[in-house]
């Protein structure tokens, strides 16, 4: 099973010249942890609400901060090609709980996070459908 069947085509993404409040509050509105930051189409890095959290508490009178200032750059990235196992290695290895998708041209196409992979992995081994907890009392 590969990359490009079970990550988020498309994710919500970000610019380095953002302000850092308005992306903490988009990544609190839709639920997410991280975000790709884009520069002309292109991926330059990722932020994520950890970094947003720990700059904002250090520096909470500090005006103008964008992502660009706290993204971490040149971000370590899967092929759409990969399997998920080895996309499953690299979010394991660096402790990441998701990382961009690049095509084979090296263009940004999505992101594939630990939920992604733990569907695909539940679907190679068939667990059922429940509508509650697998384990009974």
């Amino acid at each position: 099973m590969l990359v490009k069947d079970f990550m988020t085509h498309g994710p919500a993404s970000v610019s380095p010249d953002d302000d850092i409040r308005v992306i903490f509050n988009m990544l609190s509105d839709r639920r997410i942890r991280q975000a790709p930051v884009v520069e002309k189409n292109k991926l330059i890095g990722i932020i994520t609400d950890r970094d947003l959290r720990m700059t904002l508490v250090q520096n909470v009178t500090e005006p103008n901060l964008t992502v660009r200032n706290i993204m971490t750059p040149d971000p370590v990235t899967v092929s759409e090609d990969s399997s998920l196992e080895e996309a499953g290695g690299v979010l394991t290895s660096h402790k990441f709980n998701a990382t961009p998708v690049l095509s084979a041209d090296g263009e940004f196409t999505g992101i594939i996070t630990t939920t992604d992979i733990l569907k695909g992995i539940l679907r190679i081994i068939e667990i059922p459908k429940t509508k509650g907890p697998l384990i009974s009392k």
